[in-house]
């Protein structure tokens, strides 16, 4: 017989909201888009605590020129985890020259492996570069759940 969740238990649903500035689309260092690990759009929860990845809204604003190079992107599980989307092809977002608008939406082919205690990233495959005048920023919206692995 099923448990019915009281209105209570039920997890909300948060929002994270943020800019990605020119310089750390190309920087390479930790925590910068061009690293491998990509760049936290949500934070870890904390200790048993997993997140639920609901959806993002990503606006690639042009400005001047072009990114070069990067690859696909999605997004994944931090500090080096899992897709738990689907790819943006590089020529559709970083390398766009003009404004983009995307959405990402969790994989549905096969159930998600989701990870306690870890935040959500933007990764592209590689580290997008500027051909020098590249000023363009990301806008990010991402909308997710909290859960108590101890509740449930």
């Amino acid at each position: 017989m099923p448990t019915y969740l009281s209105a209570r238990l039920t997890p909300k649903t948060y929002h994270a909201a943020g800019t990605i500035s020119s310089a750390n689309i190309t920087a390479t260092t930790a925590g910068a888009l061009g690293h491998a690990n990509g760049y936290v759009v949500v934070p870890d929860p904390g200790d048993g605590k997993v997140l639920e990845f609901v959806s993002a809204i990503l606006v690639m604003e042009y400005d001047t020129a072009a990114y070069t190079a990067g690859g696909d992107t999605t997004i994944n599980i931090a500090a080096g985890g899992a897709a738990l989307t689907g790819l943006v092809s590089n020529a559709n977002f970083i390398q766009a020259s003009a404004d983009k608008i995307i959405q990402f939406v969790p994989l549905a082919a096969t159930f998600l492996t989701l990870t306690s205690s870890a935040g959500l990233a933007l990764v592209s495959a590689s580290a997008p570069t500027n051909p020098g005048t590249a000023a363009g920023i990301i806008h990010y919206r991402v909308s997710y759940r909290i859960h108590d692995v101890s509740t449930l």
